[in-house]
């Protein structure tokens, strides 16, 4: 493994070269007194691993960490220190480990024995394509390269995952993930589940190869993954201008329901609502003009099973599913939903048809 070793007192620099140096994997390519010239050097280095002292002068080892983890999303930190309590903080930026001074041969060997296991680990992922897949309407399920379903150690790693994700990369504040993910714990409650909560989700990452699959900077988190999901095509397909039966397709195929499913996230009934809308006015255009002209497809029957599905109290709706069977004469299915819907108004809305609906249903019942 390539090493590189940063320390601002020389001395130290050469007292962990020569430890360093009894383990024959361990190829140390460069030592800097300067964090900030390793910084300039570092992606034509490409080191495995950097082994960086915490307490640097003016300089705090625990920032310039995160700039090395921007740099080379996959290299290993190891912070050295002469204080225990920057355990947690070392911790925050995930680093793989963290040694005191004076660096003691027994300790050391431990996280050697670490590196070693997990740049293995890398270097073995690097040739595949191990992107994650994310379907997120009707259920929230993410799967790996294999289309096996991770399988999440609690559900608030699940929740943390999926709040990650639909920020897009982007890297988002640890309070602002405290007052989404847990908003009714006070803030040190909070701050112990958020550690706790991205231990888990890290260690799921990580048993699929993304060493780095979470990254901490600026007191923020930010998801390192690539991900396909069916959001970003539902987004090309909504976007179009005009949607034709293919498009029609595409959008029944996708969207099976709400954003994130069953769930129940509550920062995510905004965007569970904006979906909604722009695929409910999607196919409800396409089915009247479709109805208007005559021309009753699967395809029409299919959106509009999908547009009495997301709102099955919509009398405009309940008219065009009667429109759509009176005109074919089909009686038996006719009768069918109608029943069904007067019982389903009754029963959640403790209402009954209104009377031009009513009117309708009868014409056609008794034109069939």
């Amino acid at each position: 493994m390539k090493v590189i070793l940063i320390d601002d007192e020389s001395i130290a620099l050469d007292l962990l070269r020569f430890k360093l140096s009894s383990y024959k994997d361990v190829n140390i390519v460069g030592s800097y007194t300067n964090p900030l010239e390793a910084l300039k050097e570092v992606k034509k280095i490409q080191p495995d691993v950097i082994f960086l002292d915490i307490e640097m002068g003016e300089v705090n080892g625990l920032e310039v960490a995160e700039l090395f983890t921007k740099e080379l999303a996959a290299v290993e930190i190891v912070f050295i220190t002469a204080y225990s309590k920057y355990a947690v903080d070392a911790f925050e930026i995930n680093a793989i480990d963290y040694l005191l001074k004076p660096v003691q041969e027994k300790r050391l060997n431990k996280t050697i024995e670490r590196l070693r296991q997990k740049t293995m680990g890398n270097h073995e992922i690097e040739t595949l394509d191990n992107g994650l897949k994310v379907n997120s309407f009707g259920t929230f399920q993410v799967l790996d390269s294999m289309d096996n379903p991770l399988i999440w150690r609690t559900q608030k790693s699940k929740e943390l995952f999926a709040f990650l994700w639909n920020k897009k990369g982007e890297a988002i504040s640890k309070m602002l993930i405290m007052d989404e993910i847990f908003p009714d714990k006070n803030l040190d409650k909070a701050t112990t589940l958020l550690h706790t909560t991205i231990y888990q989700l890290r260690k799921n990452l990580e048993k699929l190869g993304y060493g780095n699959g979470i990254i901490y900077f600026n007191e923020s988190y930010q998801l390192n993954v690539p991900i396909v999901s069916d959001v970003e095509i539902l987004n090309k397909v909504l976007s179009l201008k005009e949607h034709g039966e293919e498009e029609i397709k595409e959008i029944l195929r996708i969207y099976k329901g709400d954003f994130l499913g069953e769930e129940g996230y509550l920062w995510a009934m905004g965007i569970r609502k904006t979906y909604e809308d722009m695929v409910f006015n999607i196919l409800n255009k396409y089915a009247g003009t479709q109805l208007r002209e005559g021309k009753l497809s699967p395809t029409l029957k299919a959106a509009l099973d999908s547009l009495y599905k997301i709102n099955s109290f919509n009398e405009d709706i309940v008219k065009m599913i009667i429109y759509y069977y009176g005109i074919q004469r089909n009686r038996a299915s006719l009768k069918e939903f109608f029943e069904e819907y007067v019982v389903n108004i009754k029963v959640e809305m403790q209402l009954s048809p209104m009377e031009d609906t009513l009117k309708l249903y009868k014409r056609y019942m008794d034109y069939i």
